[in-house]
């Protein structure tokens, strides 16, 4: 960071300049001023945009790259614009920086842009495979030290146009079951991002496991020892929300739970790959309570608080329950890319399929491959819809909150993972009803 400061307050000094450097102190300095394309983590910046960030520094022809004897200089602007984070300069002490500024120039700073029940899972193969046992998983932490809260240069509380400038326009934008709505970026399966936008039209929600997402330090692949360095884990979060006084039983060693300045960060981690951090996720308080992420208790006085998600019609659990199927395919595919794997064509016959085995498990309350009603494998129901497969296989999951939660949970298991991670499969159908889901892989006879 010290290195871009040190470039930005270079860049600063050219105000009202397009071609020189200055200062009171020194002759004019040339520079060369190519048309300059910059790239920020992969993405492209672009030439002369102004933001809140950079409005009244440079001019608007000033490119976000100078040229000077070989050495290569960006604007302190552009650095604040992609952290989020307002910039400051002030010529009569030469002082310039990033983020929060010094206390004697606090005035002259420029502001940046707007910012359950126990779950279960459980997988079939082809028929000589094994099941996989049914498995849980919970998790939280607490942290001291201030934790860093930019994914993909998104916070939580920025606002939607923000978002729409930072990313350009989601893929899909669909509902969740807490009460806001998911734009979905999927373009990039190495910047694969989910962003929860909520009814007031700012981030509560945002969760990606992309190999390229980095919450400060800590991104796709860090050591938990690592994480606990930075993050000094609790066994219970506690904090205060809406008059009551809030109790978070920790599962550290599974999705530790970070909360700093009443900011809560999910560190998904890898049990199959040494612990390693899997995915992240920042979430608003409340919609962490809602969703009953973790084990939570609570005490108030006068009247109880509300964390109880907002209730769905028929038709808006329908089209949650769609959401969701789409981007458990989203998930599956980027966590094949990750292992270097071709990625999952959907199938809708088989997701019929699933939908009709998550149904029969919603409907008349069991969980298991094997159907309490008719008695039929994941196999049988695939020679019923009259589907022909060389390989097949079955995941199912009850009891999870959303998409991301079952997915992570499968990918901790080996029968599961070893599903998802299947090389010979090519197509996938997922049916979710409720919060019971039904993964249906195959991979069809010629």
């Amino acid at each position: 960071m010290r290195k871009w400061l040190l470039i930005g307050a270079c860049v600063l000094s050219i105000a009202g300049i397009s071609r020189f450097f200055s200062s009171e102190h020194s002759s004019l300095i040339r520079v060369n001023l190519y048309p300059a394309t910059l790239y920020w983590d992969g993405r492209k910046v672009v030439s002369n945009q102004k933001s809140g960030a950079s409005a009244g520094i440079l001019p608007q022809d000033v490119p976000p790259a100078l040229e000077y004897k070989g050495t290569l200089y960006v604007p302190l602007s552009v650095v604040g614009r992609q952290l989020n984070k307002p910039v400051g300069w002030d010529a009569a002490s030469y002082s310039a920086w990033v983020g929060q500024p010094p206390a004697a120039l606090a005035k002259q700073v420029l502001p940046a842009s707007p910012q359950p029940a126990v779950p279960a899972i459980t997988s079939a193969t082809t028929p000589s495979g094994n099941a996989a046992a049914p498995a849980s998983t919970t998790a939280a932490a607490s942290a001291k030290a201030p934790q860093p809260n930019n994914l993909f240069g998104l916070t939580l509380g920025m606002s939607a146009a923000d978002v729409t400038r930072q990313l350009g326009a989601p893929g899909r934008k669909e509902p969740s079951s807490l009460g806001y709505q998911w734009w979905i970026y999927n373009s990039d399966p190495a910047r694969y991002v989910q962003v929860g936008i909520g009814a007031d039209g700012k981030v509560v929600d945002l969760y990606s496991l992309a190999p390229q997402a980095r919450l400060g330090e800590i991104g796709i692949g860090t050591p938990l020892q690592a994480l606990e360095r930075l993050h000094p884990l609790q066994n219970v979060v506690s904090f205060s929300y809406m008059g009551a006084n809030v109790q978070i039983t920790n599962q550290k060693q599974q999705r530790p739970l970070v909360m700093e300045n009443g900011v809560a960060a999910i560190y998904y981690l890898d049990k199959q790959n040494n612990d390693k951090v899997t995915a992240l996720r920042l979430i608003d308080t409340q919609m962490l309570l809602r969703g009953g992420f973790y084990e939570t208790k609570w005490t108030y006085q006068g009247q109880a608080p509300d964390f109880d998600p907002p209730a769905l019609s028929v038709q808006e659990r329908e089209m949650v329950n769609a959401a969701y199927e789409r981007q458990i395919l989203d998930l599956v595919n980027v966590s094949r890319y990750r292992a270097k794997l071709p990625p999952l064509q959907w199938s809708e016959a088989a997701a019929q399929v699933a939908r009709s085995h998550s149904l029969d498990m919603e409907t008349n309350d069991f969980f298991d491959h094997v159907s309490a009603t008719t008695g039929s494998t994941p196999f049988d129901r695939l020679k019923q819809a009259k589907i022909s497969y060389r390989m097949a296989g079955e995941n199912i999951a009850a009891g999870y909150p959303d998409a991301i939660e079952a997915h992570e949970s499968w990918m901790n298991s080996p029968g599961h993972r070893k599903n998802v991670l299947e090389k010979g499969f090519t197509q996938l159908g997922v049916g979710v009803i409720s919060d019971y889901y039904t993964q249906t892989f195959l991979t069809p006879a010629k």
